[in-house]
C-alpha cells in the first residue's frame, strides 16, 4: 500500500529536524534504510521528516528513498551551513535559489539526466520562502552574485545594519569541511557561493532527476574558515541556526497552497 505525504523534509542531523518534528501533530517515528523518519500532520498538511545523515551520498540516497516511498509533492532540505557571504551572521538564512557541487567535474555529470551543471530550487517555493522570511522580520540583503564580486560584498558590510538577514542565492555543496582561505575564496569568486554545506546539491540533483519540486533552506551556524572542532564548541550557535531554518520551513509548509488529492 502506497503512503502519500504531501511534503517531505530532509535534514542531515537530528537537531536540524527536531524544530519541525516538534510542531507535527500525531507524530509517528520509525527507522528505515538507515534513516530516522517521522510522519505527522501540520494542520491539513501531511509531512514526512527524514534525518538522512551527513554528506552527499547520504543525502542523495535519503532523497530518492523519500520520493519512492512517500511520493511527496515537494521536498525541502532544512539545516545549518557555514556562511561565505560577509553580510550573513550566525542565525541568518540562505534560500538556495541555486545549488552546485564543489570538487566535481560538473560538465561530465551534466551529460546525464537531468543534464544540469547546477540545480535550482523551485521558483514558486523560493518566492514563498522569501515572503515568509519578510513576514518573520528578516531583511533581504544581496547575494554574492547580486553584488558581483567579493570586494563589493566586503564593502557592503560597513552599512549592513542590524537585525536578521537572508539572501536568495547560491549554496555550495562540498565533500569537505573547508577551512583553506584559498578554497573558500575560489568558491565565492567562481560560484558566488553564499554558504557551504555537505548535502544540498545532491538532494536537489535527485529531485531534478525525479521532477520533484525542491527547496533548500540553510541557516548560518558559523563563518566558513573555522575548524570543525571549533564549531562543535559553539553548540548554541548550531541550535540557533537549526531553529531558525526549521521555523522558516514550518512557515513555508503552513503557507504552501498545495491541495492534497
Amino acid at each position: 500500500m502506497e503512503t502519500h505525504h504531501r511534503i517531505a523534509v530532509l535534514c542531515a542531523l537530528p537537531q536540524e529536524a527536531e524544530p519541525i518534528v516538534e510542531a507535527l501533530q500525531g507524530a509517528e517515528r520509525s527507522r528505515r534504510y538507515g534513516t530516522d523518519l517521522v510522519t505527522g500532520q501540520l494542520g491539513d498538511v501531511p509531512v514526512v521528516v527524514c534525518v538522512g545523515g551527513m554528506g552527499k551520498v547520504a543525502a542523495g540516497a535519503a532523497a530518492q528513498m523519500l520520493i519512492c516511498e512517500y511520493h511527496p509533492e515537494a521536498l525541502i532540505f532544512s539545516g545549518i551551513a557555514g556562511s561565505l557571504n560577509p553580510l550573513l551572521e550566525v542565525g541568518d538564512i540562505v534560500i538556495g535559489q541555486s545549488l552546485v557541487y564543489l570538487e566535481t567535474n560538473n560538465d561530465i555529470i551534466a551529460e546525464c539526466d537531468p543534464f544540469l551543471h547546477t540545480y535550482a530550487s523551485d521558483g514558486r517555493l523560493c518566492t514563498l520562502a522569501c515572503q515568509v522570511l519578510d513576514r518573520q522580520g528578516y531583511r533581504r540583503v544581496p547575494s554574492l552574485a547580486e553584488m558581483g564580486d567579493v570586494a563589493a560584498a566586503g564593502a557592503a558590510v560597513a552599512d549592513n545594519g542590524s537585525g536578521r538577514r537572508y539572501v536568495c542565492g547560491m549554496i555550495a555543496t562540498s565533500d569537505q569541511f573547508n577551512t583553506d582561505p584559498d578554497v573558500l575564496d575560489r568558491t565565492r569568486r567562481v560560484w558566488h557561493g553564499d554558504c557551504e554545506e555537505m548535502e544540498g546539491a545532491a538532494a536537489a540533483h535527485v529531485c531534478a532527476k525525479n521532477r520533484v519540486p525542491f527547496l533548500a533552506v540553510r541557516a548560518m551556524s558559523n563563518r566558513c574558515g573555522e575548524a570543525y572542532e571549533d564549531l562543535n564548541r559553539h553548540q548554541s550557535d548550531m541550535t540557533l541556526a537549526a531553529c531558525n531554518a526549521g521555523a522558516a520551513v514550518l512557515a513555508v509548509l503552513r503557507a504552501a497552497q498545495i491541495h492534497h488529492e
